[in-house]
């Protein structure tokens, strides 16, 4: 069963809904929900077994460390990271760097994790949304996408960075 193809698959389609106006985005959370709910929907499709190896939140290597979310038997580790724009929200929710989020989790860190995981043999994904584009200025040595929602009566540009990593040059 191929769960990278699926993952991609699965985020594709989120994407796609979020663009359409669909869905929407608070937390990063709604982002984990969308995808396993859509990686769901895609095995039980494509007649993955039995009970369905998706699981959301999963320690891997450490029981202290959860990775996102785990496809099949810890085949696929999927890091994820979401920085909302709409009122009332202190910003930023996400850190950029290491070095600002004083210890606890960044865009870095999750960068460097999937490097870790790759180098541990998996396959490994990180998937970020950048709604006011704050992260795009800051991890400029990424390859950011732009895809377009409408809100009111505007299209807004929306980022959104995948890198995967599978150990592979």
């Amino acid at each position: 069963m191929d769960y990278d193809r699926l993952f991609e698959d699965a985020y594709v389609l989120v994407l796609n809904d979020y663009s359409g106006n669909t869905i929407r985005f608070y937390s990063e959370k709604d982002l984990m929900g969308h995808l396993f709910y859509q990686c769901r929907k895609l095995m039980e499709q494509r007649g993955f077994p039995q009970p369905l190896k998706l699981y959301a939140e999963k320690a891997v290597f450490s029981r202290h460390a959860k990775v996102d979310l785990v496809l099949g038997d810890n085949e696929i580790l999927v890091e994820l990271k979401l920085e909302p724009d709409y009122p009332g929200v202190n910003k930023p929710v996400v850190f950029s760097t290491k070095d600002e989020a004083s210890g606890s989790g960044s865009i870095e860190g999750d960068l460097d994790k999937i490097i870790e995981y790759a180098n541990k043999k998996k396959c490994a994904h990180f998937l970020m949304i950048d709604e006011d584009g704050r992260h795009v200025r800051r991890i400029a040595t990424q390859h950011w996408l732009t895809i377009h929602i409408e809100r009111g009566h505007e299209k807004r540009p929306i980022h959104y960075l995948h890198i995967k990593n599978d150990g592979r040059p």
